[in-house]
């Protein structure tokens, strides 16, 4: 029972981040900067858990033993999610939507595997069997048909310097493996300062933290677009993905004790999916309306039966 009360917790968590995709498509749009846009997204999430630890009247103080005792990566989850967010930047403009989407899951979902066979980051640890090994089969197979197949009817602009693809293609994958560890990461951080939401807090902060340096160090002009973005009058709902965000985090947290690495990206993943589907077949968020197609449900019936 409770697993399965996981598994709809990922679900649901995963379509908030189909959500805060579109909200922040719409806010890179206004302030032009992608790394801009990520850290108004950061910040208002790490607002947002600091008014949640302070509602809650919360204990913010760290068990100081506790955590000289720990190892030295569980802080790693903010830069972890810090380098999967600039890496989904990165290869968008090289490899398109399709392969920018395939890659990273590639990744998270084989890395999840890992953590979850060999117990890696201190998380539980599940033996890998031959159903878990269909199972795995049978979610990258749902996910090719979902997002794969649509692909192939609309003709793929050709990109300059293909045979050099390759670098971004495996970086693609390298931005998965990092999102795949987050949460086990995330995981031994609450174990050890024995609070969600600090959990949630910390990786957060350092996530705001980087890309305020990226942004001064690489980008120090785009704050003005901040400041105009502001004056203008633009949807209320695009300066609030971040929220999003933060449950994510802190229902990954959750659930992985449950459910497992694994579990809790493929789950996330089905509802990331049903999400991004649902925006689209409505125009939600502004994005333009593209009816389901029954390969697309056919493809969301095969990562569910993986699962």
């Amino acid at each position: 029972m409770l697993a399965l009360l996981a598994a709809l917790i990922g679900a649901l968590i995963g379509m908030g981040i189909a959500f805060q995709t579109g909200m922040n498509s719409v806010l890179r749009n206004n302030v032009v900067s992608p790394l801009l846009s990520s850290f108004i997204s950061f910040g208002v999430g790490s607002l947002f858990l600091i008014l949640l630890i302070l509602i809650q009247n919360a204990p913010i103080g760290f068990p100081v033993e506790k955590v000289i005792q720990s190892p030295w990566w569980i802080w790693l989850g903010g830069l972890l999610a810090m380098f999967g967010l600039t890496v989904n930047i990165l290869i968008f403009p090289r490899l398109g939507s399709v392969q920018t989407a395939i890659m990273p899951i590639l990744g998270q979902v084989i890395t999840g595997t890992l953590v979850d066979t060999f117990g890696w980051f201190s998380a539980p640890q599940y033996d890998f069997s031959a159903l878990r090994l269909a199972g795995l089969m049978a979610v990258m197979t749902g996910i090719g048909i979902a997002i794969i197949l649509p692909s192939l009817k609309q003709p793929s602009p050709k990109k300059s310097g293909q045979p050099s693809l390759i670098f971004w293609q495996i970086l693609g994958i390298s931005g998965g493996i990092a999102s795949g560890i987050t949460p086990a990461v995330n995981t031994a951080l609450r174990q050890t300062l024995q609070s969600i939401p600090l959990s949630v807090f910390v990786p957060f902060i350092i996530g705001t933290l980087l890309l305020a340096l990226m942004i001064c160090f690489k980008e120090p002009a785009s704050w003005k677009y901040l400041k105009m973005a502001i004056k203008k009058p633009q949807p209320w709902w695009q300066w609030f993905g971040g929220l999003f965000g933060a449950v994510y985090i802190g229902g990954i947290v959750i659930i992985v004790p449950q459910i497992g690495t694994g579990g809790a990206i493929v789950t996330s993943l089905f509802g990331l999916l049903v999400g991004s589907l649902i925006i689209d077949q409505f125009g939600l968020l502004g994005a333009k309306k593209k009816p389901i197609s029954l390969i697309q449900i056919l493809g969301l019936f095969v990562l569910l039966v993986g699962w």
